[in-house]
């Protein structure tokens, strides 16, 4: 019995051990197949690459070139020529400008004067200038227009445009003699009123000063004295304080500049009374006829500390493997996008010759004029009727400060240009600014990971190059942005910041509102004109707009008797024939695109080549056409005008658009007629911002679009799908900015 007993208890061990060897086998070939097919495996499975290119060729050459292409703005050395042509010009008589009067002539401007459009792109065009001269010596006294040819040895093109005097855009000189008038005669004949009144004084002032304010033009138009040679402005007045505009006091004067006599004061506005001069308004107060006024000098502002204690940089962008676009001759290259741009001293920023993937698409795009009008029961806002072409935006372009105006990393690019009070070009260092910008969101993406046969995800991150100026046009900063994305949209888009122009806090309540101790922001509205002249695959583009109507048709499938209808939306195609047709005012009830094409360049599916014309920003003008100053700006009647170019339309604007009422220099509105547009177009287009001002540091912002249409797919999805396609591959384009994933399930 014990032997069986003790072989029984030993065979149980047995297997046990044999049973774990054999398991532990198993385990370490499991390890083994499971590190191989993992090995395996490593080989399928997409890696992370980035798609490494080195700049090639990028040149960033901001110097002045010696031999300027066709649009390229006037350079210094062109700028020095015209000088010593124009002052060896005996018979013009030419003042230098330490020397000039209103009774002199003298220079006001000079810019590029843009060619004959089919004669742009020939090697043998000459450049040319506009330069304006105020003859006041004259027995007649004038405005010139003189065309000179840019040459080594500058000659004149042509005969000299004449305009009326009292047309005449302001001057430093006139400036110069109104204030003297003004320095001289307040303190003598009411120095003692605004002392009283404001406790401040004009001259010897010491911390408690009175300065010069909004200044207000008063047309003849306006004024109801057409054909004498009215040229009237009103003259407010604001305590000297930061900022001015937000401290007006309730006292204008209204200066008239007839001729080339010496300006004279004549209607006074105080406290919301009228009088006839400065002297009727000393001899009623001192016959104490006069509502007085009596104001405590405002104490300096006391601002919050701007600085935390505990500060965070804000975040930056870079650009890890350097400019990824070149800048040579005021020309920007991309992979993509190239075109010119320039600064013209009257209308402001432009751009010209842009081309997509090498294709011209818009030849000329820029901005024409500002329209500002303002509202109010005292006379600077009540006569506030501003065009800004009149100021001469392009001088008001200041310089650029570095990671507020632009990012740190932009091209900072110089400006030239001729001032009236040098002799010699003057330099507005930074003016310009080129950088891109990741805006953070995708510029189109798609994720599919069910789709066969292996899902995936394709996007790319919307990059733009940007192209910025900004006008500072007294209290207004207008931030000017030229944005070009990827798949070849064009964006305009036209930012106001700045300080307010107000009234004084008893103008009447009807036009604004009361934005501080002393200032009333009162109702006003920017209309912006650019002009764009596109040129979609040759210069034979017409224009159509696809109307979003309602459809309505049977429902095949309704089991109702009878059966039902169904509504839903369908596409209607109107063609426009001529200009007065196609002279657009916006209505919101019908929904429509505006689309301008080539008949003769189709896709392979039938389509024209075209572009749409989007704009966020349209407004009604409100004004009686054909009063006051309204047809200055008769653009404003539309909010975009198709016309057919021509060479003697080159602006919808001009300078002299704030006198001119008499006799309009441009007159929009004859641009607009019965001739053909088929084949050949330019837009006008208009938006605008509507201020009622509730708040003092301005913000708003207006843009348009010029977007693809009929687009094939891959061309919609560039740049994200077509140049990366390979399967089972993940990869990050860093220079290109293109995505490309598929997603193994």
């Amino acid at each position: 019995m014990a032997k069986t007993s003790h072989g029984t208890l030993k065979e149980p061990r047995f297997w046990q051990c044999l049973c774990l060897l054999l398991g532990i086998i198993c385990l370490v070939l499991l390890v083994i197949v499971i590190v191989l097919g993992m090995q395996k495996n490593d080989k399928d499975i997409p890696t992370l690459q980035e798609c490494i290119q080195l700049p090639v060729g990028r040149i960033i050459d901001l110097n002045e070139p010696e031999n300027p292409p066709i649009f390229h703005d006037l350079t210094s050395r062109e700028i020095e020529r015209v000088f010593k042509f124009l002052y060896a010009q005996r018979d013009l008589n030419i003042t230098e400008p330490s020397e000039a009067s209103l009774g002199s002539n003298y220079i006001h401007s000079m810019e590029l004067l843009l060619p004959v459009k089919k004669e742009a792109f020939q090697p043998s065009t000459t450049r040319k200038t506009l330069v304006t001269v105020f003859r006041g010596a004259d027995k007649l006294p004038s405005v010139a227009e003189y065309c000179v040819e840019l040459t080594i040895q500058p000659s004149f093109c042509g005969s000299p445009r004449m305009i009326p005097f009292n047309f005449r855009p302001p001057s430093s000189v006139e400036d110069s003699a109104i204030f003297d008038v003004l320095f001289n005669e307040i303190p003598e004949l009411v120095g003692d009123i605004i002392s009283e009144s404001y406790k401040g004084k004009l001259i010897d002032c010491k911390s408690r000063c009175i300065d010069f304010g909004h200044v207000s033009p008063l047309s003849a138009v306006i004024a109801g004295v057409e054909g004498q040679g009215y040229r009237g402005l009103w003259v407010s007045f604001d305590y000297s304080m930061e900022p001015k505009f937000l401290y007006p006091l309730d006292f204008a004067v209204l200066m008239i500049m007839d001729g080339i006599s010496t300006p004279k004061t004549s209607t006074v506005w105080y406290n919301g009374q009228i009088f006839d001069s400065l002297e009727d308004l000393k001899n009623k107060w001192n016959n104490n006829s006069v509502s007085r006024l009596s104001l405590e000098f405002p104490k300096k502002p006391v601002h919050d500390e701007t600085v935390k204690k505990n500060y965070q940089r804000p975040p930056i962008e870079v650009e890890p493997d350097g400019k990824r676009y070149s800048i040579k001759d005021k020309t920007v290259t991309t992979d993509k996008w190239k075109f010119s741009f320039g600064i013209s001293p009257t209308h402001g920023p432009q751009l010209y010759n842009v081309r997509y993937k090498d294709e011209l698409i818009v030849y000329e795009l820029g901005l024409q004029e500002i329209r500002v009008f303002y509202s109010s029961s005292e006379p600077f806002g009540r006569y506030a009727n501003f065009f800004d072409s009149n100021w001469m935006i392009g001088l008001y372009i200041k310089t650029l400060v570095p990671g507020v105006d632009c990012p740190s990393h932009a091209t900072f690019i110089d400006v030239i240009f001729m001032v009236q009070t040098s002799n010699s070009p003057v330099v507005t260092k930074n003016a310009i600014c080129v950088f891109e910008h990741n805006t953070a969101s995708p510029l189109r993406r798609h994720h599919a990971p069910s789709e066969r046969p292996s899902g995936y995800f394709e996007g790319a991150p919307n990059v733009v190059l940007i192209t910025r100026v900004i006008a500072t046009v007294v209290n207004y900063d207008y931030v000017f942005d030229f944005i070009f994305y990827q798949n070849g949209i064009i964006e305009t888009k036209v930012t106001a910041a700045g300080i307010i122009a107000s009234s004084f806090k008893t103008a009447d309540e009807k036009y604004g509102f009361q934005v501080s101790d002393q200032a009333l922001g009162t109702l006003h509205s920017h209309f912006f004109n650019f002009k764009v002249d596109l040129d979609i695959g040759g210069s034979k583009n017409s224009y159509s707009t696809y109307n979003v109507e309602l459809d309505e048709a049977p429902n095949p499938f309704s089991k109702e008797s009878p059966p039902s209808n169904m509504f839903q939306e369908k596409i209607v195609k109107v063609d426009y024939a001529t200009e007065r047709d196609a002279a657009y005012k916006f209505n919101f009830t019908t929904p429509k695109y505006h689309v301008f094409y080539n008949e003769d360049n189709l896709d392979k599916y039938g389509n024209p080549r075209a572009y749409r014309l989007l704009a966020k920003g349209f407004a009604k003008q409100l004004l009686p056409e054909g009063v006051g100053n309204e047809p200055g700006a008769s653009w404003t009647r539309y909010q975009m005008a198709v016309t057919k170019r021509k060479e003697t339309e080159p602006y919808s604007s001009s300078k002299y658009a704030t006198y001119d009422g008499e006799n309009r220099t441009v007159n929009f509105e004859d641009f607009i007629g019965d001739e053909s547009i088929q084949n050949e177009v330019r837009i006008e287009l208009n938006i605008d911002l509507a201020d009622a001002t509730l708040s003092l540091i301005l913000v708003n912002v207006v843009k348009f679009l010029i977007t693809k249409t009929f687009a094939s797919l891959m061309e919609l999805l560039t740049p994200s799908v077509t140049s990366l396609t390979t399967k089972n591959r993940l990869c990050v384009n860093s220079c290109c900015s293109n995505i490309f994933l598929e997603v193994l399930l």
